[in-house]
């Protein structure tokens, strides 16, 4: 045993590594890795979720809040203009991404 451990270098640790990723790449169902309708769904799941009612509730609390601090005297355009351009961006990517993806 002592042999062996004094004899294993990193090169061969890499070859070894190597050729068993590769016998195991080529004994691989193909049809284990073609299915992605699993996580197709919970990633659309998660963009109605966000341009949903959800988003709809959460944009109107920021406008809320932006109002809130017009009407006391602390309103910061920066701020009111980030609020306004993040929620375009979040109810026109979807959008956006279709347009860019049609065929």
């Amino acid at each position: 045993m002592e042999d062996f451990i004094r004899n294993i270098t990193s090169h061969n640790v890499v070859s070894v590594l190597g050729m068993t990723l590769l016998i195991s790449a080529l004994l691989t169902e193909p049809s284990a890795a073609q299915d992605f309708s699993g996580m197709e769904t919970f990633l659309e799941e998660i963009v109605d979720l966000i341009t949903g009612p959800i988003g709809v509730a959460i944009s109107a609390l920021a406008v809320i809040a932006v109002g809130f601090s017009f009407m006391t005297g602390r309103m910061d355009w920066v701020f009111a203009a980030s609020i306004v351009i993040g929620i375009a961006i979040v109810f026109g990517g979807a959008t956006f991404v279709e347009g860019l993806s049609a065929s």
